[in-house]
């Protein structure tokens, strides 16, 4: 119908169901905080896991605010102490807007992300029972409504059963790369830090050499942090904010906003002074390394400035090394990919925050990420879908279920 792979591979009337239910599950607007939208959206895909013989039940999880929201589970016979989970997302950025067929491709709200990605599973179930095959009996499908918004619900999901996990296959979109696609294998970790300065205040034509300014040593620590950043596989920093001046200026600054753009108080040399940002990496040791480097720029800087200095780190998101436990696995699917005459190359450097950065530990449980099709568009109002890649997911899906 859509797609180039061959029917005896992939029956038409398999594509022809999946592709209806993705239309279907598009039509329905399911934007983050859309609970009514979320729930409908949750009990149609739970009525179709439940008749393709999944245990398939809706329940409710308090967000930050104790408002219950719908989450999807749906089991194997065997899912108990240790599944074979995978992880996907019932919301969209966006309300939903009519769905659009045309040729190969779907333009609909969510479709790629990651709708598609949700469709695509319910398709290989279909194309294992139509080979005579079953998935795993302790899989586990869960699916979450706070994604977009990085809710309290989907981490805690993820950390709850990616812990026990053993393996968690993500069905968020993977990416075009030409003629080839993509799955994801690393996705960057990240600390946030905070810097702050103190200095001394002076009049800056009276006294100019008698303060000491926490601007200029910060400003001069920051342009060393960031070229602690190496290109490549290496880690990042990145310094996102900085706000400076005297003390009651940075401590209550909205309610003295008002002096930029003014000429107050710029004839006093700056005592305070914070900066904010972050630094990403692909391995743990990476993160330390980095988080050691910050601080002995910290003394150093603090020392040539005659300032006092302090770095303290704040939220610590762990990282996915491409080359841990799921390196294996990730090579799996490349491999069961090439046998179907199609080329999966796999992502070692993902740099945005995901599912698998929600796992307590990361090196302890295989995982592979970018398993749903490609498209193009999300979080926008062109998001549209290659139905092309929608069916080469399902084959690639069942394959890999086949041999878990």
């Amino acid at each position: 119908m859509y797609v180039q792979v061959p029917s005896e591979v992939l029956p038409s009337v398999i594509l022809e169901r999946a592709t209806h239910l993705l239309v279907e599950m598009c039509g329905i607007s399911s934007s983050s905080g859309d609970i009514p939208g979320l729930r409908r959206l949750a009990g149609r895909v739970a009525s179709e896991l439940s008749h393709r013989g999944l245990t398939a039940q809706v329940v409710e999880e308090p967000d930050e605010d104790g408002t219950p929201q719908p989450v999807l589970l749906a089991r194997g016979p065997a899912a108990t102490e240790h599944p074979l989970v995978l992880v996907g997302h019932l919301d969209t950025v966006l309300d939903a807007a009519p769905p659009r067929l045309e040729a190969a491709t779907l333009w609909a709200t969510g479709a790629l992300d990651m709708k598609g990605g949700i469709a695509a599973f319910v398709g290989a179930l279909d194309l294992l029972a139509a080979r005579g095959e079953r998935p795993p009996d302790d899989i586990l499908l869960v699916a979450v409504p706070d994604e977009e918004v990085s809710g309290t619900i989907s981490e805690r999901a993820v950390r709850r059963w990616g812990e026990t996990a053993r393996a968690l296959l993500v069905l968020e979109p993977g990416e075009a790369r030409g003629a080839a696609e993509t799955l994801v294998a690393g996705r960057r970790g990240l600390f946030e830090w905070r810097l702050e300065a103190t200095g001394r205040a002076s009049h800056s034509g009276l006294a100019y050499w008698q303060g000491r300014s926490a601007l200029a040593g910060a400003a001069d620590w920051a342009a060393r942090a960031q070229r602690l950043s190496e290109p490549g596989r290496g880690v990042t920093v990145n310094v996102a904010r900085m706000v400076a001046g005297d003390t009651d200026f940075v401590d209550t600054l909205p309610h003295h906003h008002a002096l930029l753009g003014s000429s107050r108080r710029r004839n006093v040399v700056s005592e305070r002074a914070v900066a904010e940002g972050e630094a990403r990496f692909l391995s743990p040791s990476d993160g330390e390394r980095v988080l050691a480097s910050l601080e002995r720029l910290t003394a150093a800087v603090a020392g040539e400035w005659e300032l006092s200095m302090s770095l303290t780190r704040g939220t610590n998101v762990p990282p996915v090394d491409p080359r841990g436990p799921g390196a294996n696995l990730a090579r799996r699917a490349s491999d069961l990919a090439a046998a179907r005459g199609w080329t999966l190359e796999i992502e070692e450097d993902r740099g945005g925050i995901s599912f698998p950065n929600y796992v307590a530990d990361p090196s302890r449980v295989p995982i592979v990420d970018g398993l749903g099709p490609v498209g193009d568009g999300m979080h926008t109002r062109d998001e549209h879908l290659d139905l092309s890649s929608f069916g080469r997911r399902i084959v690639l899906l069942a394959d890999l279920l086949a041999t878990l």
